[in-house]
């Protein structure tokens, strides 16, 4: 499995973690499925943890299983990340 993050998004997400994980947790939902990123304190069980670039992230195994080549972007206007990958569809909210 392969998973990049940009030079952007390593710089951010060192700073904004600040000693925490990334991790990464394939969801779903009425509206459809995707992946939320969110700040952990440590892995859950089951999750496979990898380094980029030095930030540690933590793939459940759905993610793990899917994210071969998706690519962590930092966004600078919305100053959050997204994944680009071609599995990786935004949920909507249900009802």
């Amino acid at each position: 499995m392969k998973i990049d993050l940009t030079p952007d998004a390593a710089e951010h997400l060192k700073r904004d973690l600040d000693g925490r994980i990334l991790r990464i947790a394939f969801t779903t939902g009425c509206g459809g499925s995707g992946y939320r990123l969110a700040s952990a304190s440590e892995p859950l069980d089951g999750d496979r943890v990898i380094e980029l670039d030095g930030v540690r992230v933590a793939l459940d195994e759905m993610a793990a299983s899917r994210l071969d080549g998706a690519v962590i972007i930092y966004d600078a206007e919305e100053d959050g990340y997204s994944l680009d990958h071609p599995d990786a569809v935004e949920a909507a909210w249900c009802g």
